[in-house]
């Protein structure tokens, strides 16, 4: 069955129902999900999703991303970024070959595809880390570094997944043509994602509506994955940067700090379901 308005209306109003559950016991969200959808799915009445890329990938991810790099501080960003970049990139190549080596060496798989499995599960996303974090009221540079990694390293694992795709399809690619692939890559998402974000700021700048605030993040957090997509460029990275310059660069008098809770809490609250 696909998924459809009475299916996610079902699921929302599950983890809803869970959210006031986990409330009352005193347990984080996230393993209350967790309890939720092993019993989903191993319950004969439960709906039957087909999970698609397009689903998972064009309608839940972007918005995520953008609620999490919204929340971001480019002078805290900044002062961690030598660290974050090299857990971003050598730590999920390092991941992807420890991964890759398990693979061929334990369940003997061939080199090729054990490297394309490592680089699909290098990025991890610690989603139900930062949950408890947050219900914790967890604060400081862990925080950071473990919600920022997790941004950044998606367009190191994009590059990669490219490289070994190809090669796994025959292509032989040099030096030169993997350096350009990562550089019209994070390049034309960082592009797309500022020329977006700086045209909602100027949208969004000319009204005090809260609504409009809204709908202008709404579709930036869209509009900048699509457009790089379109482009064959990272839409992951378009977002993310969407994010922090609408998040950060108030000059342009676009959201201020009132402005931005009720967008913090329309990204985070039906997608993620984090409870405040």
């Amino acid at each position: 069955m696909e998924f459809n308005f009475e299916t996610g209306s079902l699921l929302l109003l599950i983890a809803a129902v869970v959210a006031m559950l986990t409330r009352r016991l005193r347990l984080p969200y996230s393993v209350g999900l967790v309890v939720a959808g092993i019993a989903l799915a191993i319950s004969p009445f439960a709906p039957k999703v087909g999970l698609t890329k397009d689903l998972i990938f064009t309608v839940l991810l972007p918005p995520l991303l953008f609620e999490a790099a919204l929340c971001i501080h480019w002078k805290e960003l900044r002062r961690n970024f030598p660290v974050i970049v090299v857990l971003a990139t050598f730590g999920v190549l390092l991941s992807a070959g420890v991964t890759a080596a398990g693979m061929h060496y334990l369940v003997h798989w061939p080199w090729l595809g054990a490297l394309v499995f490592g680089v699909l599960i290098a990025a991890t996303d610690p989603v139900s880390v930062i949950a408890i974090f947050k219900e914790a009221k967890a604060h400081g540079r862990l925080m950071l570094l473990i919600e920022a990694e997790s941004l950044f390293n998606d367009g190191t694992a994009a590059v990669a997944f490219g490289v070994v795709v190809a090669l796994a399809s025959g292509q032989q690619l040099t030096a030169l043509e993997v350096s350009s692939m990562l550089a019209k890559t994070i390049g034309g998402g960082v592009l797309c994602g500022g020329v977006v974000a700086l045209g909602a700021l100027l949208l969004a700048g000319r009204t005090d509506d809260h609504l409009v605030e809204i709908t202008v993040t709404t579709v930036a957090a869209y509009g900048s994955f699509l457009l790089a997509e379109h482009f064959g460029w990272s839409g992951v990275l378009a977002t993310i940067t969407a994010g922090l310059v609408m998040g950060n660069f108030k000059s342009f008098g676009a959201i201020s700090n009132r402005e931005k809770k009720p967008s913090r809490h329309f990204g985070s609250t039906p997608l993620s379901l984090r409870t405040r």
